[in-house]
């Protein structure tokens, strides 16, 4: 069948191109056939169904907007919905009758006539002719002559032009139709959809909102008006059925929406949800009752089974997140771990469900009263972060989802192999960048500035100390860093040089970090050599150190070892 619909769709287009030297393309355009060939392989893949499903139904519900369908419209030039439609319909029924039909007789005068008709009723109306098949069906002597009915009998050739014309008359009648009302359904149908799409993620948010608010139930009460929803999604530009539709989604879709949100933030007001699991040596994941948060375990991390709890906070209506927007609930972690060993190396992997900003989503760490960004890579649908296990205990650490819209982008750190730590201090507020949005991370360091960075990492109260810097012969070229300096001479963590100079400019070299992070550290030893290893092996970074420890220090490779001190201390 599908063969000999081709082959009708070949002759009549040459017959009409012999006829009346031109061709339409009604029905023989490149989003027909692709929509013919999809709906005829996805009939014939259900054929044997005991449950047959309309050719509509199965293009609106099954295939339209799939990744198929998807792949197929970015493929075609020109690409035309109402034709791909129109193509997937036919091939569909011609797939599913196939096994039905194999046996019967092909019906030509209908088949002929009814494809001759649509493409002369798309062709008027393409053209801005009035609807009228009579005008447009060829005379008894022309259909005579096209199909060489003089070779038949006059019974035959009768009966071929009267069944003809009954079908041309169908055959454009539909067609004239679907090329005037097709465009306008397709349209309406597309706004309606994207309208509720929009108003489903806002008529959450304001009942969630209203809820925490303590406000009453009411979805009308921030309900955008037609004005607002029109010039708030760019709808002046487009048709007025399309901003029709799209408001009627829209207003739906919110209206449900809301009232979902506001009885679920309801009945999980105040409530503290919490699960345990048993983690045996050889690994284990734990997830929340709400499949939101997700703690994977690998096998050895732990030289004994743990016992592993998660207590959900529906905190969302707390305040004192400074520029951060919640994501997520918050989940506390309690591990509790008889034997206190863990596996050297080992990284448990946390997971939120999250389908926000990529770059600006991340998964937070709470530390006293503040969330500490931990880096963290986002998907579609999920971002994910390696933590160490120590930082887990008894008493319980929290981590939560957060959007932070003031994060900075710096265009030089894009694949860099500090990237992820650089990123953390960034967002921690630790370090900034330069005005010219980059961060320079393979730059050198002088000793002012790693002070600077110490302060902030250590939390240095630079303010009250009773040193003086004065001491120094070029005190006064230290400007901003005379109080940090003074600190960390008092404190014996730096020295000045021997001719009475601090020299606050001069880079700084590895030995000279090495000396000083010892000081800074002073209840454990550091030795830069495995800084540097750990570099090379985990990031496949190669320090200049190798060379010699009095080689300079560069900016990435400070953020790196003071990361990594304090997230494993």
């Amino acid at each position: 069948m599908k063969i000999t619909n081709r082959i009708i769709s070949i002759l009549i287009v040459l017959l009409m191109l012999f006829n009346t030297g031109t061709v339409f393309a009604a029905t023989d355009s490149l989003s027909y056939e692709a929509g013919y060939e999809a709906g005829y392989d996805y009939g014939y893949d259900r054929k044997d169904n005991d449950t047959k499903l309309s050719a509509n139904d199965a293009y609106f519900d099954k295939y339209k907007d799939s990744k198929a369908h998807r792949a197929l419209k970015n493929k075609i030039d020109d690409y035309k919905e109402s034709e791909f439609k129109n193509g997937f319909i036919d091939g569909y029924m011609d797939a599913y009758d196939e096994k039905g039909n194999a046996n019967q007789e092909i019906d030509y005068p209908t088949d002929l006539g009814k494809a001759m008709g649509a493409i002369k009723g798309a062709k008027d109306y393409q053209s801005g002719k009035d609807s009228d098949w009579r005008a447009a069906i060829p005379g008894s002597t022309n259909i005579s002559k096209m199909f060489e009915l003089d070779k038949q009998s006059s019974s035959y050739r009768g009966t071929f032009i009267k069944e003809f014309t009954t079908a041309f008359n169908e055959g454009y009648v539909e067609a004239y139709d679907m090329a005037a009302y097709d465009p306008t359904l397709v349209t309406l149908e597309q706004s309606f959809m994207d309208g509720e799409d929009v108003g489903v993620i806002v008529g959450a948010a304001y009942g969630a909102k209203d809820f925490y608010a303590g406000k009453e139930l009411d979805f009308k009460r921030d309900l955008p008006s037609r004005n607002e929803i029109t010039e708030q999604y760019s709808l002046n530009n487009d048709e007025l059925d399309y901003e029709d539709g799209f408001i009627s989604g829209f207003v739906s879709a919110y209206e449900e929406s809301y009232n979902q949100a506001y009885r679920e933030a309801n009945m999980n007001d105040g409530l503290n949800k919490a699960i345990s699991a048993i983690i045996p040596i050889s690994g284990g994941t734990a997830v929340t009752e709400d499949k939101r948060f997700t703690v994977d375990v690998p096998s050895g991390t732990y030289y004994h089974d743990v016992n592993l709890s998660i207590i959900t906070s529906f905190d969302v209506r707390e305040a004192g997140y400074s520029n951060l927007i919640k994501a997520s609930d918050s989940y506390t972690i309690q591990l509790s771990n008889s034997s206190g060993n863990i596996g050297e190396g080992k990284s448990i992997e946390l997971s939120f469900e999250y389908y926000g900003d990529k770059f600006k989503g991340g998964i937070y760490r709470k530390d006293g009263s503040n969330w500490l960004y931990i880096p963290t890579d986002v998907e579609d649908g999920k971002m994910s972060a390696k933590i160490n296990p120590k930082i887990l205990n008894s008493s319980g650490t929290t981590f939560s989802a957060f959007v932070d819209d003031n994060t900075a982008a710096f265009r030089d750190i894009r694949g860099h192999w500090a990237n992820n730590e650089i990123d953390a201090y960034v967002r921690r507020g630790v370090i900034s960048g330069y005005s010219d949005n980059t961060f320079k991370p393979d730059s050198n360091i002088t000793r002012a500035e790693f002070l600077t960075l110490l302060s902030r990492v250590y939390n240095w109260n630079v303010n009250a100390n009773p040193g003086s810097s004065t001491v120094f012969k070029d005190a006064g070229t230290f400007g901003y860093y005379s109080n940090v300096i003074n600190y960390a001479t008092y404190h014996n963590y730096i020295s000045g040089y021997g001719d009475g100079n601090f020299k606050p400019g001069n880079l700084i070299s590895y030995a000279e970090v090495e000396i000083i992070m010892n000081r800074v550290l002073y209840y454990q030893s550091l030795r830069w050599i495995d800084v540097a290893n750990n570099m090379l092996y985990d990031k496949k970074a190669r320090s200049n150190s190798f060379n010699s420890m009095n080689n300079k220090i560069t900016r990435a490779e400070v953020i790196y070892m003071l990361y990594n001190i304090t997230e494993n201390d």
